[in-house]
Formats: C-alpha cells, sequence, structure tokens
C-alpha cells in the first residue's frame, strides 16, 4: 500500500486506510507522552475524539500533494528506500513509517502548543535560556519530558592547597557522593506541582527574575527528602504563568480607593471583563460538549454556574474553593471518586481556560 502512495498510483480505499493507519500511529505516541506526565488534551480539549484530532492535526502536512497528485514529504522520505536494490521488506517501511510520523508528531506538538497557549510557550522559552544561561540550572529528558535540577556543586569545593593526588581523590570522592545522592533521590517522587506551588508561594517576589524563581523551586524541592531533586519543566512554568496572573490582578487592584470617584469605574471594568470570560467559557460548554452531546443540559448548566461562582471570587479577593467544592455547590451528592472519574476531565479544562482568559484581559487593563 505505501508504494502505491508514493508512487500515485493509490485507490481512494488505500488512501484512507494509509491515513488511518498513520493516526493510529500518531494517536498511540500522543497516549505514551500522556501516560508520562505530557498534558495533550488538558490543552486544548477533552476526550478521545479530541486526541484523534490532534493526531491528524499533527500530520496533516504530511499528506500536502503537487499539482500531480504526488504526496511531496511522503515521497522525498520514501522514494530512494523504495527504489533501492535490493527492496527493503515489509517490516522495515513500517518501522521507517512509524519513525516519521512520531518526528513529525514531536514537531508539530510543539506549534500546536505555541498557538493554544503562547503565554506558556514564552515562558518555557525564558526558562530553557535561563538554563542554557546559567552554571547553577541542568536538564535532562526522560520519557518524553524534560526535566530540571541544580547542577553538582563539587566544583565549588576548594581543594587548591592539597597534594594534586589527594585533591584528586577529594574530587572523585565528591562526585561520586553527588551522583550517589541523585540516585538515591531518583527513587522517590517527582513533587506534586500544587505542593511545589504551595511552598513556592511562601518564597516568591514579584520583582523575581525566571533563574531567581528556579533557583528558589529548586531549594524547595532539595528541603523536601521525600521527592526527587528535580522538577518538570512545565511545572515549572505552569507555577510561574499563575504567579504572575496573581501578581497582574494584585497590581491592577491596590491603588484602588474603594471611597473615590475612580472606584465606580474600575469595579465597572473588572465587572465587564468577569462578564466577558464567562459568557465566553458558557458558549465553549455550549458548542464543544452541549451541542456534540458529551454532557447533558443539566450538567452544562451546573458547569456555567460552577464557573461564574470562580470568576466572581478570584476577581473579588475571595478566597476560592477547589474545583471539587465548586461542583459541589450544585451536585450535593458528588464525591471524590465521582469527580475524578466522571467531572475532573472536563471541568479543570475549563477552569483552566477561565484563567487563561482572565489572564489576558486583566493585563489590558494595566
Amino acid at each position: 500500500m505505501l508504494r502505491n502512495i508514493i508512487s500515485a498510483n493509490y485507490s481512494l480505499s488505500e488512501l484512507t486506510s494509509f491515513i488511518s493507519i498513520s493516526q493510529k500511529i500518531s494517536v498511540s505516541y500522543l497516549k505514551y507522552l500522556e501516560i508520562n506526565g505530557k498534558h495533550i488534551r488538558s490543552r486544548g480539549s477533552e476526550g478521545t475524539n479530541e486526541l484523534n484530532d490532534v493526531a491528524i492535526d499533527c500530520i496533516a502536512d504530511l499528506f500536502m500533494r503537487n499539482e500531480a497528485g504526488q504526496f511531496i514529504q511522503l515521497t522525498r522520505y520514501f522514494s530512494d528506500v523504495i527504489k533501492s536494490d535490493p527492496p527493503p521488506a515489509e517490516y522495515q517501511l513500517s518501522c521507517l513509517l512509524r519513525r516519521l510520523i512520531v518526528k513529525k508528531t514531536k514537531q508539530e506538538l510543539s506549534r500546536i502548543f505555541k498557538e493554544r497557549d503562547p503565554e506558556s510557550a514564552k515562558i518555557i522559552r525564558n526558562i530553557k535560556v535561563s538554563i542554557r544561561n546559567s552554571t547553577k540550572f541542568k536538564s535532562f529528558k526522560e520519557m518524553g519530558r524534560e526535566f530540571i535540577y541544580l547542577a553538582p556543586l563539587a566544583n565549588k569545593i576548594s581543594t587548591a592547597l592539597l597534594p594534586q593526588p589527594e585533591r584528586e581523590q577529594v574530587s572523585t570522592k565528591v562526585v561520586h557522593d553527588l551522583d550517589a545522592q541523585f540516585r538515591e533521590k531518583l527513587e522517590r517522587h517527582i513533587i506534586p506541582e500544587k505542593v511545589l506551588f504551595h511552598y513556592f508561594l511562601q518564597k516568591h517576589v514579584p520583582s523575581d527574575s525566571v533563574s531567581a524563581m528556579l533557583e528558589k523551586m529548586m531549594e524547595i524541592v532539595n528541603s523536601l527528602p521525600q521527592y526527587q531533586n528535580c522538577i518538570a519543566l512545565e511545572v515549572a512554568a505552569s507555577i510561574i504563568r499563575e504567579v504572575t496572573f496573581q501578581h497582574a490582578y494584585e497590581k491592577l487592584t491596590e491603588n484602588i480607593d474603594y471611597h473615590s470617584p475612580m472606584a465606580e469605574i474600575q469595579f465597572k471594568e473588572i465587572h465587564e471583563v468577569n462578564q466577558s470570560v464567562i459568557a465566553s467559557i458558557h458558549r465553549k460548554i455550549e458548542k464543544q460538549y452541549l451541542q456534540k452531546e458529551k454532557i447533558t443540559q443539566e450538567r452544562a448548566a451546573i458547569y456555567s454556574k460552577a464557573i461564574s461562582d470562580f470568576v466572581q471570587e478570584l476577581t473579588q479577593d475571595k478566597a476560592t474553593d477547589s474545583n471539587f467544592q465548586y461542583l459541589k455547590r450544585y451536585i450535593p451528592s458528588l464525591t471524590q471518586e465521582l469527580y475524578r472519574e466522571q467531572e475532573r476531565s472536563i471541568f479543570e479544562y475549563l477552569v483552566k481556560l477561565t484563567k487563561k482568559s482572565l489572564r489576558k484581559r486583566l493585563k489590558e487593563l494595566l
């Protein structure tokens, strides 16, 4: 079938089958990334069908054709291989196809992420620059994710006054000890984002640079022996984005004189932003979930009310509840188990989308 596709001598059924196979390869890789901690659907949409859509979006460019009906990228990749002598076996072509699709999925995921969440993409870019320009941080990739850790400090231990052989022994021992400690901590769990965020808020200063914020996060991790001494890059980016939003809101409201003539205007502007964001999320619920019959009318109404409560309390400087508690206000029988099984994926996505919209609109008022 692949040979027919490359030679532009294919039937419609063969093309349909080939696209389906390619999509399944991409979906399997996306699921692999999710299993290992990547948030694929949570940054776009929820459910298996949406993951299939992401996969198609990732591999779409592979099926661009020229005027002769040839698939440009597929032909460029496979043409010489198919014409080689002896011709490749089917399993070899299958391996090459999988390699191409996985590579393309990786590339396009980065583009999709930047389009969907440009603010987070900018933060991640700044984090990588900080790692590259600093001697304090290192990073490594494991199971499709990138992790940050503090560089070993062996080079800061002074051995200048020791004889050469002893200097080498001390340096070697220090490095081995540090490596042993690092390996020991790798056997422990990665610190959860909520735990790190809780401790980080106590140390964060709004004027901190990205490098300073990373250093504080690593100090927190190293002070908690039950966790590994590394953090996922996307977790660091998520926390930085969240504190940036909180600072933007505080800056917006800190100079409000609640008894001045301007106060009413300022509160009116914030109220208009709230209503605009709430209306946008309501439309999202109706278009993406209700019209596609993924949720009932009753559930759509509950999500809308819960989101409205969240927005109003967040922008009125009130203590906000957990996502679970916001839903439990309208579903008294809701348990944590039912929330995780039936509500969590959609509602947490809606909350994240709400935060992102609020952050953008409030910054425009600064």
